[in-house]
């Protein structure tokens, strides 16, 4: 489309585009630190006992000795007793007695953590197409670090569970608007270059390394509070989307926009750049009202756009169960808990290079194929294996690594679905429709963790389930619309045979140093 001509023009992948990535994408390096807190922050310390409030027994006193080593007080109103901890890390298990009766808070703060997440990515679809992409990441930034701080100098569970709801309200708007706001200064065949880019993987692995030198959770809040700050250099040179400002009639602020992506690239702006914003502008309006607000509804408006709702929700809600479901399960893994943290944290990274590769090559349809088939082999292969492998340490292994390979395929899988979903909605909608994938995400995130309780350590029938979900998003990933080396639209106006001329003549002039004369153009365009 138009848009997407400027942008070509300018540079698809150059400096401006380098400096994007780093800015709006790369917060999702801290953004994966709010959403994973609670990896660390809700775990038990290695040793605990609840000891007799008249005994001089103390904290250093030798445990293994000690008879009542993780065993609760007989009677939940039995106050004789305290909790003792080892003093390897400070949780928030350890910091209020999460234990015994109190056990049912440390899963009730990631649900609620979760449920905000899933607000936060409706909330924050509709504010990007409404206020824009700039004014809703970063006042999502800000909102973040403050909460983060709050949180640091909680004094009750109560008040952290509040802070970790707004917490996650933000991670949810921030996950939404950043992919597509850096989609949208990317050139066509360099966007697949943002999901191979491992932010996510770099920040998780960057919490795990945090944890063993510092594992206290109030001072994990601070220094995440902390490590937002570079990032709100950036507000002082991102610029807001082009294509948002175009479709919204403001274009003289996007003309600039182009002036500095031609500035910062060491190109020259196109000659007609400022025909082919205001005919980008002239095509939304010419079927809407200019002061057209959309919402929700608009994503399921027409069965072309709702079939592709529909099945992109339906997989985003998929590989959200699965992906956090089998890292629940992996949790089981014995060893050291941050260099587990770690490893887990890496395995995305090789998923986001296949991915980049792969969507390149084979289209972004027949890449989630491929790897929703090899998660699928995963499952079904931990299922077989749990009830076939007769020797306890093998079948240990081999589930672990299955269920890796299938948390690979679903991670892959994933990173060609957060541009293959970009990609399948014009500018007007896309981060409507981004946000109703995202919060279906949430749905099988919040979800998950019940399924896989299902059994106790019998992992047949979650993993059968996984399969089986897995097979049905390689069948639904082949039912969308390819997107590989198509233009973004910006518009819900379908594209007609006039339009089809139009933009031949404009594309034939769009590197031209002969303006076009529009009265030409638009008798063009009549002929």
């Amino acid at each position: 489309m138009y848009s997407d001509k400027i942008i070509d023009g300018v540079g698809g992948m150059s400096r401006f585009q380098i400096m994007i990535l780093g800015f709006v994408l790369g917060v999702k390096t801290i953004i994966a630190w709010g959403m994973l807190m609670m990896s660390f922050a809700g775990v038990s310390p290695e040793q605990w006992w609840c000891r007799d409030v008249d005994s001089d027994v103390t904290v250093n006193v030798s445990i293994s000795n000690y008879t009542g080593l993780k065993e609760c007080p007989a009677s939940d109103n039995d106050t004789t007793c305290t909790f003792v901890y080892s003093q390897e890390k400070d949780t928030v298990i350890n910091e209020w007695n999460l234990l015994c009766d109190m056990k049912g808070i440390k899963p009730l703060i990631t649900a609620i953590q979760m449920a905000g997440v899933l607000i936060g990515a409706l909330l924050s679809g509709q504010s990007a197409d409404v206020i824009g992409r700039k004014k809703t990441l970063y006042i999502s930034l800000f909102l973040h670090a403050g909460f983060n701080l709050v949180a640091a100098f909680s004094i009750s569970w109560e008040m952290f569970i509040v802070i970790r709801f707004f917490i996650g309200l933000m991670v949810g708007a921030v996950l939404v608007v950043c992919f597509p706001y850096t989609m949208e200064f990317i050139g066509t065949r360099w966007r697949p270059v943002s999901i191979s880019l491992p932010f996510w993987a770099g920040g998780s692995a960057l919490l795990a390394l945090s944890c063993w030198l510092r594992p206290n959770w109030s001072n994990l809040h601070i220094i995440l509070a902390a490590l937002h700050i570079p990032f709100f250099f950036g507000y002082m040179f991102v610029p807001e989307s082009l294509r948002w400002l175009a479709v919204h009639g403001k274009l003289e602020e996007a003309e600039k926009v182009v002036d500095q992506m031609a500035r910062y690239n060491n190109r020259e702006k196109p000659a007609n750049t400022a025909i082919l914003l205001k005919k980008l502008y002239e095509e939304e309006n010419s079927a809407r009202d200019s002061n057209r607000k959309y919402n929700y509804l608009d994503i399921y408006r027409g069965w072309s756009i709702c079939r592709v709702s529909v099945v992109h929700q339906l997989v985003w809600m998929t590989m959200s169960f699965t992906y956090y479901g089998i890292s629940f399960g992996v949790g089981r893994l014995t060893g050291n808990l941050y260099l587990n943290m770690f490893l887990v944290s890496i395995v995305s990274v090789p998923s986001n290079v296949l991915a980049f590769f792969m969507n390149n090559r084979i289209g972004r349809r027949w890449t989630g194929f491929s790897f929703f088939v090899l998660a699928t082999s995963g499952a079904f292969g931990v299922a077989i294996v749990s009830r076939c492998v007769a020797s306890e340490s093998i079948r240990g292994a081999a589930i672990v690594t299955l269920a890796l390979i299938c948390r690979l395929g679903v991670a892959s899988a994933w990173s060609c679905f957060l541009v293959f979903t970009s990609e399948s909605y014009p500018t007007v909608i896309r981060n409507l429709g981004y946000g109703a994938a995202n919060t279906a995400a949430r749905v099988g995130g919040i979800v998950s963790p019940y399924v896989f309780a299902v059994g106790g350590d019998d992992l047949l029938l979650p993993f059968v389930i996984v399969g089986s979900l897995m097979f049905a998003c390689a069948i639904l990933s082949l039912l969308t619309p390819e997107t590989k080396g198509i233009p973004l639209a910006d518009t819900t106006v379908k594209t007609s045979g006039k339009t089809k001329v139009m933009e031949t003549a404009v594309d034939e002039k769009v590197h031209s140093e002969e303006p076009i004369n529009e009265r030409k153009l638009d008798k063009y365009i009549r002929y």
